[in-house]
């Protein structure tokens, strides 16, 4: 765990420098060059499957811990190149959007979306609203909009990165 956790800070600053370790993360930075593979994800898919290979002459038990410490490693990695991204995005789908908006653009101070909405079993229009919120502003949009639109439907999804006004700047992309 402390191997993987720390293997993945070094690769993390390496990947920060836009550099390579010398192994893996060298195809890694081709396939993120052409086909726009996060050179984590790629260095997670060629290591797994060097570590997959060699499950069949190591045993299975020494395999799978190679896939754990991959897996931690590339977490870190990304975190420390790309940093922890705590926005969420949410999809809240009413027929009560105005209400909603208002609460959402005076109490949160965020920008919101209108998108025109059909229920595919029931047929009927409404609107739903996509809004990015950080993580510690999710709980009260939840109440807040409960407490407009009890029967309103949401979804709340992870962002991998919130670029724009209110969140990082677009030209740190």
């Amino acid at each position: 765990l402390y191997g993987g956790i720390t293997l993945g800070v070094g690769l993390g600053i390496v990947y920060l420098g836009r550099g390579t370790s010398g192994g893996t993360d060298i195809l890694g930075r081709i396939l993120n060059r052409n086909f726009g593979i996060s050179i984590s994800m790629a260095y997670l898919m060629t290591d797994s499957l060097v570590v997959l290979l060699a499950g069949f002459v190591f045993g299975w038990e020494r395999a799978l811990y190679g896939l754990m410490l991959i897996y931690i490693s590339g977490v870190a990695a990304d975190m420390v190149s790309q940093g922890y991204n705590f926005t969420k995005a949410t999809y809240i789908i009413t027929v009560k959007p105005d209400e909603i908006i208002t609460v959402i653009q005076t109490q949160l101070e965020r920008g919101v979306t209108v998108i025109p909405v059909m229920g595919g079993y029931t047929q009927e229009e409404k609107c739903m609203l996509f809004c990015v919120v950080s993580s510690a502003e999710v709980t009260r949009l939840k109440t807040l909009v409960h407490d407009i639109d009890p029967s309103a439907f949401m979804v709340v999804g992870q962002v991998s990165e919130t670029l724009g006004e209110g969140f990082k700047p677009l030209n740190d992309a």
